[in-house]
């Protein structure tokens, strides 16, 4: 396999003794051919920089993919001496081993990962007028707003709350530390779930990164929208395979989808449609003497191509690849549900 040639001129660098510009994940990715961190992706990547012996920071898994990272030599734990190792070499570029030290070791949804670098809070400084501080949370609809001077030293944070209570007591200033709460905040490496905590008790959090810089600030309002992002695929992909699975059951026998699939590619003791992979389901459409026995006058080739690509986006998702859908993915999987429910709805299957 040849030497990557990016990560050749990155160890040069360091050799040096410099630091090495910082790229963005996207970029990072970009230098394997790849595009998205699924499970065999990062086994590949992860073999590569231990090849060299290099590191990024931070982890490119926990971060989001247009943020910047930059790189720095591995040392032996025990000796401070640079340390490159030297693992088998997969098998593809997606290799199939698993690395014992693999980043990939740590499943977990790091809030980090959904911070991007439109996150970066808008802060008010401790002298600031209150009147600056409640202008800018109404024209931005923003519930709060960080006291901050400077992108790592926070002394609060002031809110619709805070100000509240204050006024219910008959406390009165003109600046904001006079109304400002104290902040809640989480690093940029703990999971989701830890910032979900802290958000259902105060509504947002402040995430730290490992220099220590404020890099963004998570609402109620953002955990829904990943919720939303993560549970989407998941939804309609449902909708296409329950769609598929019926229709497959009205049409077809079971000497039918026998036909279309040899036994080495059936379930054991397959009875029922609810036995098939998804992969079954597309095989035996794409059979055409099963085509025949659907009644649509559309183009069998085209329609189990989308099929094929709907089980690849499939694949990734039920593998957990911990990076978004694509918006064509997203569209593909929308526009093969919404064909299903017109069929059904027209009484097709």
């Amino acid at each position: 396999m040849s030497e990557n040639v990016e990560l050749k001129q990155v160890v040069a660098i360091l050799n040096e003794g410099k630091t090495v510009p910082p790229v963005t994940v996207r970029s990072f990715l970009s230098w394997f051919n790849i595009q998205r961190r699924t499970r065999l992706n990062v086994e590949y990547i992860d073999s590569e920089l231990a090849k060299v012996g290099i590191q990024t920071v931070p982890s490119y898994l926990d971060t989001w993919v247009d943020n910047p990272i930059t790189f720095e030599l591995v040392k032996s734990p025990t000796s401070g001496v640079e340390e490159v190792s030297s693992p088998a070499e997969p098998s593809s570029a997606h290799g199939e081993e698993q690395l014992e030290n693999s980043s990939a070791d740590d499943p977990s949804f790091k809030i980090g990962k959904i911070i991007t670098p439109d996150s970066v809070p808008v802060s008010v400084k401790p002298n600031a007028s209150l009147q600056e501080a409640t202008t800018i949370m109404l024209v931005r609809n923003f519930s709060q707003v960080p006291v901050m001077t400077n992108e790592r030293d926070v002394k609060g944070v002031v809110s619709w709350t805070s100000i509240g209570a204050r006024a219910a007591a008959n406390i009165t200033g003109n600046d904001v530390q006079s109304f400002m709460d104290e902040h809640r905040e989480i690093s940029a490496s703990a999971t989701l779930f830890d910032a979900i905590k802290v958000i259902r008790d105060s509504d947002y959090v402040l995430v730290r990164a490992p220099d220590r810089r404020i890099i963004g600030i998570v609402t109620a309002t953002d955990i829904a929208q990943q919720f939303e992002a993560i549970s989407t695929p998941f939804l309609l992909l449902a909708e296409i395979e329950n769609h598929l699975r019926s229709w497959v059951a009205k049409k077809l026998t079971k000497t039918d989808i026998k036909n279309a699939c040899s036994s080495e590619h059936l379930p054991e003791d397959f009875s029922t449609t609810s036995d098939l992979t998804f992969g079954n389901l597309v095989r035996i459409l794409e059979y055409a003497e099963n085509w025949g026995k659907l009644n649509l006058v559309i183009d069998r080739s085209i329609f189990c191509s989308e099929l094929s690509a709907i089980n690849r986006i499939r694949n990734d998702v039920m593998h957990f690849d911990p990076d978004p859908l694509t918006d064509q993915d997203i569209a593909k999987l929308r526009n093969v549900s919404r064909l299903f429910d017109g069929l059904r709805s027209m009484g097709a299957f």
